[in-house]
């Protein structure tokens, strides 16, 4: 199991649900402020990643 789905399982899935949304709200914020340094593809092409991705989606893998 990855590092974060194990301290996702063992440690915050047990927290009440307004901590974790309080959790999620941090993680947002955070994310939020560094949102002017990301980088969006405005390519209209599939990578071959785009597509396995799309393929594994549709059929329900995780």
């Amino acid at each position: 199991m990855n590092t974060f789905e194990s301290i996702y399982q063992d440690q915050i899935k047990r927290l009440p649900a307004i901590e974790r949304l309080r959790l999620a709200r941090l993680i947002m914020d955070d994310l939020a402020e560094s949102a002017s340094g990301w980088v969006v593809d405005s390519n209209d092409a599939w990578s071959q990643q785009d597509l396995y991705d799309l393929s594994r989606a549709s059929a329900g893998a995780q």
